[in-house]
C-alpha cells in the first residue's frame, strides 16, 4: 500500500471552517472516491507539524490555503524547503492551489497577487497531456477560490492547461510534479456554502457570477482519477 503525506496548509480558523472537513480530508475523500487505497498521514504544517523525513513517503500532496506564499511565516519557508528536498529525492508531489503556488515559488517560479477573484466554477483548456491524464479531456472545469496566481513557471516545468483568466492553471515537471491552481477536492455543497460565507467579502457582482458558475457541477472526480494515476505511475527505483 502506498504511503501518502498530506501537508494541510489551510490557515482558516473560522467557525465556518471548523464545521467542515479539513482540506486534507477532502483530498482523501476525492482519492478514495475514485478507488485509491493508500495509507495517509496528515500534517497541519500551519501548526509546525512536519514529517521527520518526508522523503520516506511514496508521494506528498500540498493542499490549498487562504494564505499567500509571500506572507513571510516560518511554516511557509519550511514547506518550501521540504519541496526542494522532495524534488532532490525524486518523491512525487501534487500541489493544489496554495500547494501549486508553493511548489512554483520554491523551485524558482513567480507568484503574483491579482486584482480580481477567480471564485466558483472555472473552465480551462487542456493544451498538453501526460500519461496519467486519463480519461483524456480537451477542457476541464474545477472549483476555484484564489486571488493570486503563478505567472512564471520554474525551469523545466511543462504547461498542461490554462485559460484567459488563469493562463498557468495546470503544470507538470517530468513525472515527479503535478499541480493545479484550482480545487479538485471541493464538492458541490461545499463550494455553495463557501460562496455564501464569502459573499460580503466578494461583493454582489463576484458573488452572483460565482453562484451562476456552479449551476453545472465541476469535474473534480476526473482530476481525482488523474491524481490517482499520477501517484500510481511506474517510476524507476531511485539509486542509493
Amino acid at each position: 500500500m502506498k504511503t501518502i503525506a498530506i501537508y494541510l496548509t489551510n490557515t482558516d480558523r473560522s467557525d465556518f471552517a471548523a464545521a467542515q472537513d479539513n482540506d486534507a480530508l477532502k483530498v482523501i475523500a476525492r482519492l478514495e472516491g475514485v478507488g485509491a487505497r493508500y495509507s495517509f498521514s496528515i500534517y497541519d504544517v500551519t501548526e509546525n507539524q512536519f514529517p521527520t523525513d518526508p522523503t520516506h513517503y511514496d508521494a506528498v500532496i500540498l493542499t490549498g490555503s487562504p494564505a499567500y506564499i509571500d506572507d513571510g511565516d516560518a511554516w511557509i519557508e519550511h514547506v518550501m524547503r521540504d519541496i526542494r528536498l522532495l524534488i532532490d529525492a525524486k518523491v512525487p508531489l501534487v500541489g493544489l492551489c496554495f500547494g501549486h503556488q508553493a511548489i512554483m515559488a520554491a523551485l524558482g517560479g513567480k507568484v503574483e497577487h491579482k486584482d480580481f477573484w477567480i471564485f466558483g466554477g472555472t473552465e480551462f483548456d487542456i493544451t498538453n497531456s501526460r500519461p496519467w491524464m486519463n480519461p483524456p479531456m480537451q477542457s476541464l472545469k474545477l472549483y476555484a477560490a484564489n486571488k493570486a496566481q503563478v505567472t512564471e513557471l520554474p525551469k523545466g516545468f511543462e504547461l498542461l492547461g490554462g485559460s484567459k483568466a488563469c493562463p498557468l492553471a495546470l503544470t507538470a515537471f517530468d513525472d515527479l510534479v503535478f499541480t493545479t491552481q484550482f480545487h479538485p477536492e471541493m464538492d458541490d455543497a461545499f463550494i455553495a456554502d463557501l460562496i455564501d460565507e464569502y459573499a460580503e467579502y466578494l461583493g454582489p457582482e463576484v458573488t452572483a457570477e460565482a453562484r451562476k458558475s456552479i449551476e453545472i457541477s465541476a469535474q473534480g472526480v476526473i482530476f481525482g482519477k488523474w491524481m490517482r494515476n499520477f501517484i500510481e505511475l511506474e517510476r524507476p527505483e531511485t539509486l542509493p
